[in-house]
């Protein structure tokens, strides 16, 4: 989560000027701060680093998006198989991490700056073992794009309201660095892995985009960066696959953040060739 929070953040900042040279700085800054991210793994630093990340509201809602992620995709701990409910939870961890790709859409609102209307907008990801493709809409324009692929050692970056692209190959230890991030925070499989024991209670049967749903809220913030936090997951009863997460907090600012997880892809194969983005003829290399 720390490299790739930094990383997607960079880019969301990265607005592009009619000046050429301004706009190859600007994605050049970000490819070396995601380089010089990667670098500070250590146990030393990774106290400082998670203080710098706490900073920034939106970071912090992807934080706790994780964590709800994590918290009601491993309640097998909490919820054992003689429980009524149509939802097996055991199970659920189980498909998800089997999965062997997934996509799905987030949505956010909240924001200190009121001239940053990038919560508003949403970033659909897909993501595989190997593959991580992430694209941001703004204004339902899409306006970014960053592209892994650990396996051909491939990352292309977009940014498509500059016409600009970076294509480079990553170093053996960029991709170990990668693999290492996505096992441990940016991968929707392993999040079941990384399990946080928070309270939660079952909800009431709903249905979602036609599809009956059990689903677990917790308001539990131990541990979060949010004065107040609920976090709700809800399933399919049909296919045991996450359909919808919804969360609600409120910073030591007082400001209100929303986010929403949704149109959810489970089990999908991820070819190389469906997820790797095209360069248009007209782009520029920086």
């Amino acid at each position: 989560m720390r490299s790739s929070e930094d990383v997607e953040k960079l880019i969301r900042n990265a607005e592009m000027h009619s000046d050429p040279d301004a706009n190859k700085a600007v994605l050049k800054d970000f490819m070396r701060q995601f380089d010089k991210t990667q670098e500070q793994e250590s146990a030393v630093m990774q106290p400082k680093i998670r203080r710098i990340i706490m900073k920034s509201p939106i970071t912090k809602l992807a934080v706790a998006a994780t964590v709800i992620a994590v918290v009601v995709l491993g309640l097998s701990e909490f919820i054992g198989t003689g429980s009524k409910s149509g939802v097996v939870w055991a199970e659920v961890a189980q498909k998800v991490e089997a999965s062997p790709g997934a996509i799905w859409r987030l949505r956010g609102t909240g924001s200190r700056d009121p001239n940053d209307d990038w919560p508003n907008g949403y970033t659909i990801t897909w993501r595989s073992a190997a593959v991580t493709r992430t694209d941001r809409y703004r204004d339902g324009q899409i306006r970014r794009t960053i592209y892994y692929n650990v396996d051909t050692k491939a990352r292309i970056s977009l940014a498509h309201d500059a016409k600009k692209y970076i294509k480079e190959s990553m170093s053996d230890a960029q991709v170990q660095r990668v693999r290492a991030d996505k096992d441990r925070w940016t991968d929707t499989q392993g999040l079941v892995n990384c399990c946080l024991a928070l309270k939660h209670h079952a909800l009431d049967q709903e249905t979602i985009d036609g599809v009956l749903c059990e689903g677990i809220e917790t308001t539990d913030a131990s541990g979060l960066p949010f004065k107040s936090f609920t976090g709700r997951l809800w399933v399919a009863v049909e296919t045991g696959y996450p359909v919808l997460v919804e969360i609600e907090a409120i910073d030591d600012g007082n400001i209100r953040h929303t986010s929403t997880l949704d149109q959810f892809q489970w089990n999908v194969d991820l070819s190389a060739g469906d997820v790797e983005p095209e360069i248009p003829a007209d782009y520029e290399p920086l």
